[in-house]
């Protein structure tokens, strides 16, 4: 929510910088306000794109946690089928009588 308001300012002070270079302000302080607005315009641009690599990179990790759990679980599913087999390897040498 703040990264969009933070967005949403950012573009809200990039337009007004424009207009009142164009509209409002006479000689260098038109260069200063259409500066001000390519500055406001980069920033703003610049954050859309860091947002939406840190939203791949947190489902990148979301998926690689997933993947980890998954070969947990089946590492822990090969340990009860191996305890499985020598309790019951230990069973049935005890009933051949060894």
């Amino acid at each position: 929510m703040v990264k969009k308001v933070f967005n949403i300012f950012l573009l809200f002070l990039s337009i007004l910088c424009i207009y009142a270079g164009i509209n409002m302000l006479e000689g260098k302080f038109t260069l200063i306000a259409v500066f001000a607005s390519g500055l406001f315009a980069g920033i703003f641009l610049m954050n859309l794109r860091l947002n939406v690599k840190n939203d791949k990179i947190n489902s990148y990790k979301r998926e690689l946690e997933k993947e980890s759990i998954t070969s947990s679980e089946s590492d822990a599913k090969v340990k009860i089928l191996e305890a499985k087999i020598e309790v019951l390897e230990k069973a049935l040498d005890k009933s051949l009588g060894k």
